[in-house]
């Protein structure tokens, strides 16, 4: 099939495609630049059975994510205890969150309880997207918790936060391990959790969350903090070594060194950017009076005294 061709296609052509059992062609729709196409074909590969599989399977190595994606949601729809291993690979390994996402969901449509295992470690996973897709099909698998610990990792995967807390201090492992979630909401969550359960256990994960990047997640840890039973006085201590997330002070003043103004303006100053097209203005005429490059020995000790004064500015502006 011709780029051309492939790029034309409609819904009928992968009707069409669907009734001549064309597997390589649908296989190939799956990066097509139409959403709408790329979910035909998954659904149609879907629909043709186990003699679609091992086609499927070699594409999941494929180097575009969609077409990956699409694989796994056909073979996930097929059901063949074949793509379990694969599948497993793809949940365990892939680059790409969704594509381990749409595996863990795979894995639980297939129903094979060789899957079992890793998606039970899949509920650990960092990425909250992986954890659910997880738990979900852990549920249709039957899966049964071996102790409290699974049973908080799999309540915290789906964010059923009641059953969190009914489990007490048995999901305070679990929530201190998961704080490294990339979602500053959920880590946010995870914090007011901690601190609710009053234990001590809870104090160190709480006074790494007062150094958090994110500065909801700093507010929330200095709420619970007291309830973690972190000593008042180290909560600014703490807050002192978190990364900092405002601008920086170098950037701003050799920006106002080199261009007086864009100083301010990187500072989020609005008016920054009339200093600069002042400062422009004033120079070309300088300039045009006394040659390219008198007005420049003049102006940089005078912008190096502001560049200076931007520096500090910058260190004293709060990023909490």
């Amino acid at each position: 099939m011709s780029l051309l061709r492939m790029l034309d296609i409609r819904p009928h052509d992968v009707a069409a495609m669907k009734t001549a059992k064309d597997v390589s062609g649908l296989i190939r729709l799956l990066d097509h630049r139409d959403p709408d196409i790329q979910w035909l074909a998954a659904d149609a590969l879907g629909s043709l059975g186990s003699p679609a599989v091992p086609p499927l399977v070699q594409v999941l190595v494929s180097r575009h994510t969609a077409v990956r994606i699409g694989a796994v949601e056909a073979l996930g729809a097929i059901r063949d205890p074949r793509s379990v291993r694969p599948l497993v690979y793809a949940l365990e390994h892939d680059d790409a969150v969704e594509v381990r996402w749409v595996a863990a969901l795979a894995l639980g449509e297939i129903g094979d309880p060789a899957a079992i295992p890793p998606l039970a470690n899949a509920i650990r996973d960092r990425e909250r997207y992986i954890r659910y897709g997880a738990a979900m099909s852990l549920k249709h698998l039957f899966w049964t918790p071996k102790n409290d610990s699974e049973r908080a990792y799999h309540a915290i995967a789906l964010q059923d936060w009641q059953g969190v807390r009914q489990l007490g201090k048995a999901a305070i492992g679990p929530l201190v391990d998961l704080l490294r979630d990339p979602d500053p909401a959920l880590r946010s969550k995870i914090i007011e959790l901690l601190g609710q359960t009053g234990d001590p256990g809870a104090q160190k994960a709480c006074e790494t969350a007062l150094q958090d990047r994110d500065g909801t997640v700093r507010w929330t840890a200095v709420l619970a903090a007291k309830k973690c039973q972190v000593p008042t006085t180290h909560i600014p201590w703490n807050l002192s070594k978190r990364q900092r997330t405002g601008q920086n002070p170098w950037a701003a003043a050799i920006l106002n060194f080199l261009f007086i103004g864009l100083g301010y303006n990187y500072l989020g100053y609005w008016w920054g950017f009339l200093v600069f097209m002042s400062y422009t203005s004033i120079l070309v005429l300088a300039q045009l009076e006394s040659g390219p490059f008198m007005p420049y020995l003049i102006a940089y000790p005078v912008t190096a005294i502001f560049a200076v004064q931007t520096f500090f500015m910058a260190k004293r502006m709060p990023d909490l």
